[in-house]
């Protein structure tokens, strides 16, 4: 069994919600290929990984905001922290949150669309903020996932249904990272042409050499020797 460090990274449940298995090669084994569509997202990331603090048509911005959350076990940076402060003035973050007024922003390289794993991220966000605010569960109600591809924001619920998908999920990915092997592949083939472990991880040729295994199981259990 692994070791498991204390803290899940908060883009490593993105990881561990587009399949499990990438987040074991990424997180366990500390796997990393750097192709073209990883490269462009680090590219347009550079933009907004630069720490500050703006105020912009009535919303304080802040970029690049390290998040920790020892009870979640989970650590990492919101990519955008934005509060709407009209007639609050600037106010602290603690105030903001209990008005509704705080929310995270994340940021894809991607086109808009329902994606689970981006929205788990930015729920994970939302919790670790509430944790580190010592604010009551469920007082960040919303948070943004900002598209590239798109050039536009999805508003994403942070209701009761993904905080309890979104837990139930850290604690899988804890007890995956655990293993000392890693989970079998997923068979969403669209997933996998899309990812840049596919070389290292060989989905289709792992899931075809087990189905050819079983294959073989259940013929020699078949067999029988005649008097």
């Amino acid at each position: 069994m692994s070791e498991v460090p204390d803290y899940i990274p908060l883009a490593m449940m993105n990881a561990y919600a587009y399949c499990p298995r990438r987040f074991y090669y990424e997180f366990t084994l500390g796997e990393m290929v750097v192709n073209e569509y990883v490269l462009a997202g680090q590219q347009l990331h550079e933009r907004v990984d630069q720490p500050g603090q703006t105020k912009r048509e009535g919303k304080l911005q802040l970029r690049r905001v390290y998040l920790c959350a020892p009870k979640l076990g989970l650590n990492g940076y919101c990519d955008l922290l934005e509060a709407e402060t009209e007639g609050l003035g600037t106010g602290d973050l603690v105030t903001l949150a209990q008005a509704g007024q705080l929310y995270p922003v994340e940021y894809k390289k991607g086109k808009l669309g329902q994606w689970l794993s981006d929205h788990i991220q930015l729920c994970c966000q939302a919790l670790a903020l509430e944790e580190g605010l010592a604010v009551p569960a469920g007082t960040i109600r919303h948070g943004y996932v900002f598209y590239f591809g798109s050039a536009r924001r999805e508003e994403v619920a942070i209701d009761e249904a993904l905080r309890l998908r979104t837990q139930d999920l850290v604690k899988e990915a804890r007890q995956v990272a655990r293993q000392s092997y890693p989970p079998v592949p997923i068979t969403n083939r669209r997933k996998c042409k899309d990812c840049s472990l596919e070389p290292i991880c060989l989905p289709r040729e792992i899931l075809a050499f087990e189905a050819n295994k079983r294959k073989k199981g259940a013929t020699n259990d078949g067999d029988f020797v005649s008097d």
